[in-house]
């Protein structure tokens, strides 16, 4: 098959190139080209129209949790419910999701009941249950809550139980949060031994992380990403930020802030906020009254108050520049979707809110594409248009690099393309 009539934008450094045909064999790029340059012995199938648009790596949710949510419903339902989400994904442009923290049984399941099913959907990546301390978040005194985590206060047997999931999972997630020596906190030798078992096993460890201490100390154990903006000591004061970023710099981690996470939380209950996502056009009118009626809006949520929320989302806005211009590999993930209609729109929010903060487009779409699959261990070229790399891609009418609205605007989606199935004729 060859796409013609289209501007590449192919997820790397490299420029864009105008007048591209783009030849898929097998699921999989195979040539990305000049128009008119492609070996036809090599690509003899058909050509689709790329209606001089531009086509894009497609989108990944690098930070959700599908499966735990779906742990709400009957369980009879939960694998449906999943399955649906992931096409509603697909719908906005995003082929790959990773879930950070789920049972295993029902990720295993949901992988299971995709393989074996005929529509399109993005494709799920997850961690299993999240390494914690006793009775630590998420699992806190909730029962209901037990098969999302380990919780472990021992590192021999955080190391055994990571060996063991390490071969079932594509990566694995530690909760790295808490006060020093508190029995609801991993400890750090745990942290460390979890962190060497999946190194063992050849997959990354994601550290979700609260204050700066627990950053340094979390890239310090080997974690390959930290997962949230830290709350700082100093807000008034950008020099923790500047640590921060040389740190995760000079080592290769990758960081995944969540900002919409911290903008729901801090404005849980305003009516204007949910008005802003209507003039936004991540929600509907009706989609907001739908979210103010929801039993836990406005109410606070159990980790982290609206306060607190509030300076990680400021201090993230106003440092997450400096952080990009450090060199950091910075990845987007929306992790809950409180306030917002569903999961997917959270994402292109928090696409949105990257380019706010200051983000350059080039590195906003890098963030939702090889930063993302990067950060779980996807191989060379994963997240990208590239020769080998499976061809999942998002066709926009609109360059996406001069204007982050034809990115995130669903009316600029022309349409997706999953493992080398359009979906525009």
């Amino acid at each position: 098959m060859r796409i013609h009539n289209v501007t590449v934008i192919d997820g790397t450094d490299a420029d864009p190139l105008a007048g591209a045909e783009v030849a898929v064999t097998g699921g999989r790029f195979s040539a990305v080209r000049p128009a008119g340059s492609i070996d036809r012995a090599v690509d003899d199938g058909p050509v689709i129209d790329g209606r001089g648009g531009y086509l894009v790596p497609g989108l990944w949710e690098s930070h959700t949790h599908l499966t735990g949510q779906a742990t709400l419903r009957p369980e009879g339902e939960r694998l449906g419910v999943v399955s649906r989400q992931l096409a509603d994904f697909l719908a906005v442009g995003v082929t790959s999701v990773v879930d950070l923290g789920g049972p295993l049984d029902l990720e295993l399941g949901v992988r299971e009941f995709r393989a074996k099913a005929t529509d399109p959907a993005a494709e799920l990546f997850f961690a299993g249950p999240v390494f914690t301390g006793i009775q630590g978040w998420p699992v806190m005194d909730s029962a209901e809550r037990a098969s999302l985590a380990y919780q472990t206060d021992n590192a021999d047997e955080a190391y055994r139980q990571a060996l063991a999931l390490a071969d079932q999972v594509d990566f694995l997630k530690c909760i790295y949060d808490g006060e020093p020596d508190a029995p609801d906190k991993l400890p750090f030798d745990a942290l460390k031994a979890v962190i060497a078992a999946a190194h063992e096993k050849g997959k990354k460890v994601l550290v979700h992380v609260h204050h700066r201490t627990e950053l340094v100390e979390a890239v310090e154990a080997g974690a390959d990403g930290i997962e949230h903006a830290f709350l700082p000591d100093e807000p008034s004061s950008t020099a923790e930020a500047v640590d921060v970023a040389a740190l995760l710099a000079d080592t290769g981690t990758y960081f995944c802030p969540t900002l919409v996470t911290w903008e729901q939380l801090a404005r849980n209950g305003e009516d204007a906020y949910l008005q802003e996502l209507v003039d936004d056009g991540f929600a509907t009118a009706a989609g907001a009254v739908q979210v103010a009626a929801r039993p836990f809006y406005g109410r606070a949520f159990p980790r982290h108050s609206a306060e607190e929320s509030r300076i990680r989302f400021d201090y993230a806005m106003e440092t997450l520049a400096l952080t990009h211009e450090a060199g950091v590999k910075i990845v987007a993930g929306s992790d809950i979707a409180l306030l917002l209609p569903s999961p997917p729109p959270a994402l292109l929010r928090e696409l949105w809110l990257l380019a706010k903060a200051g983000l350059p487009l080039p590195a906003v779409l890098a963030a939702a594409t090889r930063h993302a699959a990067g950060k779980i261990g996807e191989g060379a070229g994963a997240g990208t248009i590239t020769v080998g790399a499976v061809a999942d891609a998002l066709l926009l009418d609109a360059d996406p690099l001069s204007d982050i609205t034809h990115l995130v605007d669903r009316s600029h989606h022309v349409g997706t393309l999953r493992r080398g199935q359009p979906s525009w004729s």
